[in-house]
């Protein structure tokens, strides 16, 4: 990049680049030991106007099967790592889902839930600026019930089985 008319490439280029979290690091973006005592009571760590919300989320969610606890920090995240990695390291102190939703990023980590599923739930909570409505979103989205694919693999392997049988037939039939 010699010259660029784009001055966050430039910028982004010039400065130093944001690390996210290592192993066992402790954000320094937010207050974390407040945050652990906070998802102790409720599954909850949010500002008090989303609170509410939050808890209602997570009862919805433990009704559907699924032990979710929710952060919402207006704290600025560095990278977009940092919420997946803050979720990572809250499910090492607490079971189930972990949520972290910042106003920019969304991160996930769970014992329980496949992360292709945490993932999905992510990209479409992402797309909700309301914490409420994207917890809510993401919630939602682990626990749909997935299709049946094995069945949709047996049926498509036994049409193909006899399509395959069948013109066999045929062809036999044809070269008598």
């Amino acid at each position: 990049m010699d010259n660029s008319d784009d001055s966050v490439s430039t910028l982004a280029f010039e400065a130093e680049p944001a690390a996210s979290l290592q192993e066992g690091e402790v954000p320094q973006w937010l207050d974390y030991e407040a945050v652990v005592a906070d998802l102790a009571d409720d599954g909850v760590s949010s500002p008090e106007p989303f609170v509410e919300g939050l808890r209602t989320v997570v009862a919805d969610a433990g009704d559907r099967g699924l032990d979710l606890k929710v952060v919402y920090t207006e704290a600025p995240a560095a990278v977009y790592t940092d919420a997946r990695d803050l979720a990572a390291l809250l499910n090492q102190e607490y079971e189930g889902t972990i949520l972290v939703r910042t106003p920019v990023f969304v991160g996930s980590s769970s014992d329980s839930v496949p992360r292709h599923r945490l993932e999905a739930g992510q990209d479409d909570a992402w797309e909700e600026f309301d914490p409420v409505a994207s917890a809510s979103v993401f919630a939602h989205k682990v626990t749909a019930p997935a299709p049946p694919w094995g069945a949709y693999s047996a049926v498509v392997l036994v049409l193909a089985i006899v399509a395959v049988l069948a013109f066999a037939v045929a062809l036999r039939r044809r070269v008598r």
